[in-house]
């Protein structure tokens, strides 16, 4: 009667991915391009980045960013107890099996914004449905990454409110409030040795698992925007945290080679899931008429996230798992240059930046099926001006720092080695009214 609760404590790792905070912060093309925006937020991407910039917009504007992120990466697995007779093949003398790569790995990262002056050049308010994190990968169902992930994804929909006021000339406060939306989904199969017990003859060799999870939060931000001189100025942002419970269902399918092939166990699991409190400030200087520099700095309180609770219903002599992440604190350096009324071509921007990412997740407890690792960044970007129309685009290159993990806790273990880089491209349409 034990079984599956072996089956389940195996299982329930399927979550969101990390990195450096919950999503990735690639929204509007002056963060894009230029990789410092809080200190200078002049698009109507600063309802997702710093509200108080709301302050910058002259009359009304409608804001449209559409990003892609692409992923390629390949690891190679390390082997474990028993895993050749479950993957059924055998690694190399050096004890890993051959590369694996992704079927399929990207994301994408939309948002749509409207606000501008309601009052005297004072109060400014905005809207915006953005998804910050809307990601997902798959491998083959046959290859030897299928007892860490088949396929999965995460997607976070997200709508906020904001505004800002005018204190002085040179002080601007702002703030939003909203709503986040989490739908996370997992396949794989399940590697039936659990705490030392094989579970094969109950299960088969690859039962295969089926989990799926959504939940409604609040969220919030209080910011401010300051200009002490005509060529400086500076922004600070405070984010709340958020304490999501994502419900779904849990489905175990026995595999062919099992007893009783085919049959199921079917339960819900509720988990709970943190988006932690984070600190972010920037300043950009003019440091000529036509050139402007800026830096930013953003930091996350993951030190909250030491474990993962999740209830479970349905499943014999299951009620709750507890999932150790031990993560550390999350922080991002970035900065950049922008060229500006240029005399050839006056209405043209040009930017480049570069960034520095501290994954907050300790490598033993990094598998294929949560994936956070540190990386470096290379930003580039335009905008272009056309009447009531600013048109924009930009690159972003990403080096990831994938460790050689040898020590993992997961079930299997996720020891491996690899490579994995990004691309992410964006445009952006922005239109006074």
């Amino acid at each position: 009667m034990a079984k599956p609760y072996l089956i389940v404590a195996a299982l329930m790792t399927t979550s969101v991915a990390h990195a450096g905070g919950f999503g990735i912060p690639e929204v509007g093309v002056r963060r894009t391009g230029m990789a410092a925006v809080i200190g200078r937020p002049d698009e109507l991407s600063s309802l997702y980045h710093n509200p108080a910039g709301l302050v910058l917009e002259d009359g009304w504007h409608v804001y449209i960013s559409a990003g892609l992120s692409l992923l390629s990466t390949q690891f190679e697995l390390h082997q474990w107890d028993q895993s050749d007779r479950f993957l059924g093949t055998t690694p190399g003398a050096d004890g890993y099996y051959g590369a694996v790569k992704p079927n399929r790995a990207f994301g994408v990262i939309p948002m749509i914004a409207a606000g501008g002056d309601v009052w005297n050049h004072k109060l400014y308010l905005g809207a915006s449905l953005f998804v910050g994190n809307a990601t997902g990968a798959s491998f083959d169902e046959h290859s030897v990454a299928r007892y860490h992930l088949i396929d999965g994804y995460v997607v976070a929909p997200q709508g906020v409110i904001g505004g800002a006021y005018r204190l002085r000339d040179d002080l601007s406060i702002g703030a939003s409030v909203g709503v986040i939306n989490l739908r996370v989904h997992g396949n794989r199969d399940v590697f039936p040795i659990v705490m030392g017990t094989d579970i094969s003859n109950v299960t088969g060799s690859a039962p295969k698992l089926e989990l799926d999870g959504s939940g409604w939060a609040p969220s919030w931000m209080v910011a401010a925007f300051g200009r002490p001189t005509s060529r400086i100025t500076w922004g600070a942002t405070i984010t709340g945290r958020v304490d999501a419970t994502l419900e779904g269902p849990v489905k175990i399918t026995y595999s062919d080679d099992a007893p009783s092939p085919g049959d199921t166990l079917i339960g819900t699991q509720k988990t709970q899931q943190l988006l932690p409190w984070a600190f972010m400030g920037g300043a950009n200087v003019d440091v000529t008429p036509t050139i402007e520099i800026g830096g930013e700095f953003r930091y996350w309180l993951y030190r909250q996230y030491q474990r993962q609770h999740t209830d479970i219903v349905g499943i014999f002599l299951v009620r709750a798992l507890d999932t150790e992440k031990d993560y550390h604190d999350s922080w991002e350096a970035s900065g950049g240059v922008r060229f500006h009324d240029l005399a050839l071509a006056p209405k043209l921007e040009l930017m480049l930046g570069t960034q520095y990412d501290k994954s907050p997740a300790p490598a033993n407890t990094v598998s294929l099926d949560q994936p956070s690792f540190s990386h470096w960044g290379l930003h580039s970007g335009l905008r272009y001006s056309a009447g009531r129309l600013r048109l924009g685009a930009s690159f972003i290159h990403y080096w990831y720092q994938v460790p050689t993990i040898m020590n993992s806790i997961t079930a299997p273990p996720s020891n491996f080695r690899g490579s994995g880089s990004n691309n992410i491209i964006t445009i952006s349409v922005e239109t006074r009214l």
